[in-house]
């Protein structure tokens, strides 16, 4: 998945206003989503501009690298909502939800001209509260953040993901992946749990689906079933692909790479 779709399908994420994840950045309660897209020369959208309980306007970015551009961006957003919301406090936030360290400057000071914002890690952030929150948006932005116990994070989560229906649990699994892609280490100990604790059937095969990564865990156990089965049956190629639901050159690839045939 290239960047740029990452990059969309994880404001994807925000777009219900994930309760918990809005209080924790702003101390206040979000309650509507505005409008993000600002026409001019070249449209402008936001990753998420929300109204906020005391009628501020909360405006947040989500960054996955440092950009060395990034207040002059910022400050060509702050007029764009300034002309669009004239006699609204406006407070505005990079997050930054890459790995390392947000290498980058918040602020632009040149003669008559002063201008800062908000720059945060979301690695800093204390993810408790979101992952206790009863909204799924608010636990699955939690992954991003410094989870202390992987292992109960991914399990808390698939008790909660279990509870939903099937359309609308792959749509949550969806938005996990994507939020993964920014946590590769976090990729892999979801892959070795759904491994070692026999996830649900129901999980596992969303993940499947959505992520190629997940499928060498399925790919090693049909292997291991195909040696089983010529070693300790002695069944044929051909048998052992009917029985096994897979190709006949898959089997006999298993059983040269096994020096068996």
């Amino acid at each position: 998945m290239s960047k740029q779709k990452m990059d969309i399908l994880l404001r994807d994420i925000l777009q219900r206003i994930p309760e918990k994840f809005i209080h924790i950045l702003t101390g206040k309660k979000g309650i509507k989503i505005l409008d993000n897209t600002f026409p001019s020369i070249k449209e402008r959208k936001a990753d998420l501009v929300v109204e906020l309980e005391d009628r501020s306007i909360f405006h947040l970015e989500l960054q996955t690298h440092p950009d060395k551009n990034m207040p002059l961006r910022m400050l060509e957003y702050r007029i764009l909502l300034m002309q669009k919301y004239l006699d609204r406090e406006i407070r505005q936030m990079v997050l930054y939800v890459g790995e390392g360290a947000p290498r980058m400057e918040n602020s632009i000071n040149q003669p008559n001209l002063s201008f800062s914002y908000e720059l945060r890690d979301i690695k800093e952030l204390s993810c408790k509260e979101l992952m206790e929150s009863s909204d799924m948006e608010d636990k699955i932005l939690a992954v991003l953040c410094n989870v202390g116990d992987p292992y109960g994070y991914f399990e808390n989560l698939f008790q909660e993901l279990l509870k939903l229906p099937e359309k609308e649990r792959a749509d949550y699994i969806r938005k996990l992946l994507i939020a993964l892609q920014y946590r590769p280490k976090l990729k892999t100990v979801l892959k070795n749990l759904l491994e070692e604790r026999k996830m649900p059937l129901t999980i596992t095969e969303e993940m499947m689906k959505q992520d190629p990564f997940f499928q060498k865990g399925k790919l090693e156990a049909k292997k291991e079933d195909i040696l089983n089965l010529y070693r300790e049956l002695q069944l044929p190629p051909e048998k052992i692909a009917k029985v096994l639901k897979v190709s006949e050159d898959f089997v006999r690839e298993v059983l040269k790479e096994a020096n068996e045939l």
